[in-house]
Formats: C-alpha cells, sequence, structure tokens
C-alpha cells in the first residue's frame, strides 16, 4: 500500500504536546537532548521542578548548567532509566 493512503496519525493534544516536549540542556557546552516527561518524573529535583526555568536562555532556548558535561550524562541516564551508573576514573 503506497504511503499517501495510509492515514495521517492523531495530532497530539496541547496537554500532550507539553509533556512531549523536546527540550536542550546545555551542560558547559555540550547539548543533551531530552523529552520534558523524562526530567518530570523526578518533581523533587532540579530538572524535574520548575526550578530548571532559572537556568533557561530565551535566546538560545537551551538551559545552560556550569557543571561537569562527562558526569552529567550519567545524571541524565538515571532521569531516564532509575539506575545511577557513574564512570570510574
Amino acid at each position: 500500500m503506497p504511503v499517501a493512503n495510509l492515514p495521517m496519525p492523531v495530532a497530539p493534544t496541547n496537554k500532550n504536546k507539553h509533556q512531549d516536549e523536546l527540550i536542550i540542556l546545555n551542560v558547559s557546552g555540550r547539548r543533551f537532548q531530552t523529552w520534558r516527561n523524562t526530567l518530570d518524573r523526578y518533581p523533587d529535583t532540579l530538572l524535574g521542578s520548575s526550578e530548571k526555568e532559572f537556568f533557561f536562555n530565551e535566546e538560545t532556548r537551551e538551559y545552560f548548567f556550569d557543571r561537569d558535561p562527562d558526569l552529567f550524562r550519567s545524571i541524565l541516564n538515571f532521569y531516564r532509566t532509575g539506575k545511577l551508573h557513574y564512570p570510574r576514573y
């Protein structure tokens, strides 16, 4: 069946659009992308709460954090999996 004949998927509602928003976290120049709802799973943390808005840059549309990007990768993976794995140095 040609793709043109397939029905279009249902557009997300405004509520889902906000929850599934792709956001950019700039950690000392290294950019990480994740879904807003990934961070919202942990509302008592900086990234999961509205406190992160203090770090939002309107011009770049990114959240900027002056931290170690190599370690942040492990933190972001915790938000994704619920398990903390960190590199050994």
